[in-house]
């Protein structure tokens, strides 16, 4: 039987020292209490979610590894040389992170930011052109699904993603004026949680998945598009 629960205050409670403390130093002396109350319980979770989400799409195939994200930042190019990061986040789907085509739930928990997201987040360019493509095709039917009240109640933020000014083809460019969202490069909607209703769910896993099954009418849309490719 899995275990429903897995993050505790514990989580947050080592996330909040790390912010304190953001060096490798303490970090060292402090490793074991990271992998018990941050490490292993966010893989369990990961892995309950992918477990849950095969049983919807069986064509997810990724560990938790393919997954998460990991927890040391990669500061080469950053001013900021904080080594750790303040949270700890995952995406399942059929590439795991490094999805750029298929349906997704990502979800990142910290004490600054807890949030979990679904939709298309990174398109590659292939990708983008035939979701404009399909939506060119019938512009009415992709707004009504963004507009699903079903998505809307779980995320009443809409959809969101940056824009291009410019699209490559003209007949493109002019829907855009009835249509904006064919400008997108993305195609994402979230949902901000405080930590204590993270901590409060008695089954975290099929909580964060209720999220993308709450999307079903997008996801199934976006399989369409880059299974007919």
């Amino acid at each position: 039987m899995r275990n429903k629960r897995q993050i505790t205050p514990k989580f947050y409670e080592f996330i909040k020292d790390v912010a304190r403390n953001n060096n490798r130093e303490w970090f060292k002396m402090h490793k074991k209490r990271f992998e018990t109350d941050v490490f292993f319980p966010f893989r369990s979770l990961t892995e309950n979610v992918i477990t849950l989400m095969q049983q919807i799409d069986p064509g997810i195939g990724i560990d938790f590894k393919q997954a998460a994200f990991r927890f040391y930042r990669d500061t080469r190019f950053s001013k900021d040389k904080s080594p750790y990061k303040l949270w700890m986040g995952a995406a399942v789907s059929r590439m795991g992170r490094k999805n750029t085509r298929f349906p997704e739930i990502y979800f990142q928990f910290g004490p600054g930011e807890n949030f979990i997201a679904g939709g298309l987040y990174r398109p590659d360019k292939e990708t983008l052109y035939h979701i404009r493509e399909k939506i060119a095709e019938n512009p009415e039917a992709f707004e009504a699904i963004l507009n699903d009240k079903q998505i809307l109640n779980r995320f009443p933020c809409g959809f969101k993603g940056e824009r291009n000014k410019r699209l490559p083809l003209k007949s493109w460019q002019t829907l855009s004026k009835k249509y904006p969202f064919i400008l997108n490069k993305q195609f994402y909607t979230i949902k901000y949680y405080k930590p204590q209703e993270i901590l409060q769910q008695t089954d975290l896993a099929g909580f964060i998945v209720q999220h993308y099954t709450d999307m079903q009418k997008f996801n199934e849309w976006l399989m369409r598009v880059v299974s007919s490719k």
